[in-house]
């Protein structure tokens, strides 16, 4: 075990000499993480999944998302569940009532690799209906998703760019909720001004997809209220009259 575990560090240390931008993007990286994450990230390397990390645009209490290239040259997200993350237990929640991930082990590390491997199902599905990252890879706790942006800078969130016609844009993000429960039988979970992106276009994009539960869980019903009702009190603030109930009806009813 010393042995393999001295062959593992000598391998890391000059992997990570490539694969590293800087010293501050590796450092950032091994701040945070452990000796599963560090091996599993070099076997998304051997698998010609990703080619160089760059620094974190985003961490949370739950995962830290990182810019990488793949060998290709094409910009690619890595978002990393954290081991030690604290609100496993609520993740269990979601997947037990889930029926893609029944039979999931209570313990920590079992529930965040479901819980990544649950956010790609769910981005795979997404993305037949709608504009979201593309789920390119998993493994372990790491998930491995196509860059929505432009350069090293992501596009907007919605709460960060004005509003010209409020109603007409909550009926936008209202048809798109309406596609993934009526065509993927999934509904988002989390959805809000602060995970939905817009691009130069006008283009739409829902991202941070791993809460989304199966339209069979028992609180899918819930949750696709919360996430109407949240969309609507942003739009509201921007001036829209919208009415939650009717909206709500009206994604159940297809």
């Amino acid at each position: 075990m010393k042995d393999s575990n001295r062959d593992f560090q000598e391998r890391w240390k000059e992997e990570s000499r490539r694969m590293f931008d800087s010293s501050e993007a590796k450092k950032s990286f091994e701040n945070v993480f452990d000796h599963d994450t560090s091996m599993a990230l070099l076997k998304l390397k051997d698998r010609d999944v990703i080619q160089k990390m760059y620094g974190t645009i985003e961490a949370g209490k739950e995962s830290v998302v990182f810019l990488a290239d793949s060998p290709k040259g094409e910009r690619l997200i890595v978002k990393i569940y954290m081991n030690q993350a604290g609100g496993f237990r609520d993740m269990y929640q979601y997947l037990r009532g889930d029926k893609r991930f029944r039979g999931v082990k209570k313990d920590r590390k079992s529930v965040i690799k479901e819980w990544c491997k649950k956010e790609f199902k769910n981005l795979k599905k997404a993305s037949k209906v709608l504009e979201c990252p593309n789920p390119i890879a998993f493994n372990e706790n790491i998930l491995v998703m196509s860059f929505i942006g432009e350069d090293f800078s992501p596009y907007p969130k919605l709460k960060d760019v004005e509003i010209d016609n409020p109603e007409a844009g909550f009926k936008r993000v209202l048809d798109d909720i309406r596609r993934l429960w009526q065509e993927e039988k999934l509904v988002h979970g989390d959805l809000s001004e602060y995970n939905i992106l817009l691009d130069s276009e006008g283009e739409l994009y829902f991202i941070d997809f791993a809460q989304g539960l199966h339209t069979s869980h028992p609180e899918a019903e819930n949750f696709l209220r919360r996430d109407i009702e949240n969309v609507a009190n942003f739009f509201r603030k921007q001036g829209g009259d919208i009415d939650v109930e009717k909206s709500f009806e009206s994604v159940l009813e297809g």
